[in-house]
């Protein structure tokens, strides 16, 4: 598993984007494609903000977890 690489604002904006999008797409009458992948895109969002870590920022080597921050420590339980 990855480390933490997303910090808390970050984390807060991804989890409310990623609810209004899920939202949006659960509140259309008939659900095409294109509404499928917001529901994936929103579904990523969602997870991203619980568990800190972004796959698209570990491969783009982006960090925006603040080093000092109890928070983004490296878990000790990860290999």
């Amino acid at each position: 598993m990855i480390e933490r690489n997303i910090g808390n604002v970050e984390r807060v904006a991804r989890l409310v984007l990623g609810i209004l999008l899920f939202g949006w797409a659960y509140g259309q009458v008939a659900i095409n494609p294109v509404e499928w992948f917001v529901v994936l895109i929103a579904i990523a969002l969602i997870l991203n903000g619980i568990f800190s870590r972004c796959y698209l920022w570990y491969v783009l080597e982006i960090n925006t977890c603040e080093g000092n921050s109890k928070d983004c420590r490296p878990d000790p339980t990860c290999p």
